[in-house]
C-alpha cells in the first residue's frame, strides 16, 4: 500500500472494511475478533499502531516482526479459531513510525474466535447471538463465489492467452471429444466460466477465475495477494510454527 492510499484511509476513518487499533506489546483479543468479522462479512483492512480518531502513533519497531509472527500464530491456533482465516500483511513507514497492515479477505467460511461468531456492523465487531442470524450468515457464505466474481477492466492484455492451447490439450487428454477442443477462444472462456455476465449488475467481464488461472503474475499479485501460500507444519506445540514455507509464484515463461 501507498502513503496516498494509507493518508486517504486515516482521513476516511474506521467502516465496515477499515478498522484501526492501538497495539502495544503484543495484538488485544480485540485484533483477532475484528479479524474474524472481517473474514465473515466483506473481508477489510486492520491497521496496527493507529488510534480510533486516525493518530497514528505506530507500533514498537523493534517488535514489529515479532506481533507478525503473534498474529499468524494465533490466526492458526485452533484454540482461538475454529478455521484460521486468511490473511496478509505489510509494514508501513508513515513520518518516522511503523504501522502493521493486516488484510483479511472474505471467504466461504464461517469463522469462530473462541467459540464466538463475530459479524461486522458499520464500525464494529458484534457477536452472532441467535440461530437465526447463524442461518443466515451460512446461507449467505454458501452462496458466496468469489472466484465468478466479475472484474470489469480486466482485460485480455492482462491474462496468458497463449495458455488457451494447453488448457486445451489437457482437456482432451481427459475426454478425447470434450467440446473445448473445436472452441474458439472467446467461447471456450465463457464455457470454462471465465468470462461471465453478472445478472446483479449487468457488467460482463472476466473473473477473479480467469485472473488466477490465465493472469499474469503481477496482476495475480495485485488482484488476490491472499493467494501467496503460507504452508506450515505443527508438530509438538500448537502455538507456533515447527517448519514453515512459503510458496510463491514461479518467474513467468517468456511468450
Amino acid at each position: 500500500m501507498n502513503l496516498e492510499d494509507f493518508e486517504s484511509i486515516l482521513e476516511r476513518g474506521e467502516g465496515i472494511a477499515i478498522e484501526f487499533k492501538r497495539c502495544g506489546n503484543l495484538p488485544e483479543d480485540d485484533t483477532f475478533e475484528t479479524i474474524c468479522s472481517f473474514a465473515n462479512r466483506q473481508g477489510g483492512d486492520i491497521f496496527l499502531g493507529v488510534l480510533n480518531d486516525g493518530t497514528v502513533v505506530g507500533v514498537n519497531e523493534d517488535r514489529a516482526l515479532e506481533i507478525q509472527r503473534n498474529v499468524v500464530n494465533r490466526v492458526n491456533n485452533p484454540q482461538s479459531f475454529n478455521v484460521a482465516p486468511l490473511l496478509d500483511m505489510e509494514t508501513i513507514r508513515y513520518e518516522g513510525m511503523t504501522v502493521i497492515r493486516i488484510w483479511v479477505p472474505v471467504d466461504a467460511i464461517v469463522h469462530k474466535f473462541k467459540g464466538v461468531v463475530y459479524d461486522r456492523a458499520i464500525d464494529s465487531d458484534v457477536k452472532v447471538m441467535t440461530d437465526t442470524q447463524l442461518s443466515a450468515m451460512y446461507i449467505r457464505k454458501q452462496e458466496y463465489y468469489s472466484e465468478r466474481k466479475v472484474y470489469r477492466y480486466l482485460t485480455k492484455d492482462d491474462l496468458r492467452i497463449d495458455l488457451l492451447p494447453r488448457m486445451r490439450e489437457m482437456a482432451l487428454a481427459k475426454r478425447a471429444n470434450h467440446p473445448w477442443g473445436s472452441m474458439g477462444d472467446d467461447e471456450l472462456l465463457r464455457s470454462a466460466r471465465l468470462f461471465l455476465k453478472d445478472y446483479e449488475t449487468g457488467e460482463e467481464g472476466f473473473t477473479l477465475g480467469a485472473a488466477l488461472v490465465l493472469g499474469r503474475d503481477e496482476v495475480i499479485a495485485s488482484i488476490a495477494p491472499a493467494y501467496k501460500t503460507d504452508a506450515y507444519v505443527q508438530l509438538e506445540d500448537r502455538d507456533r510454527y515447527d517448519d514453515r514455507l512459503v510458496v510463491r509464484l514461479r518467474a513467468e515463461a517468456p511468450p
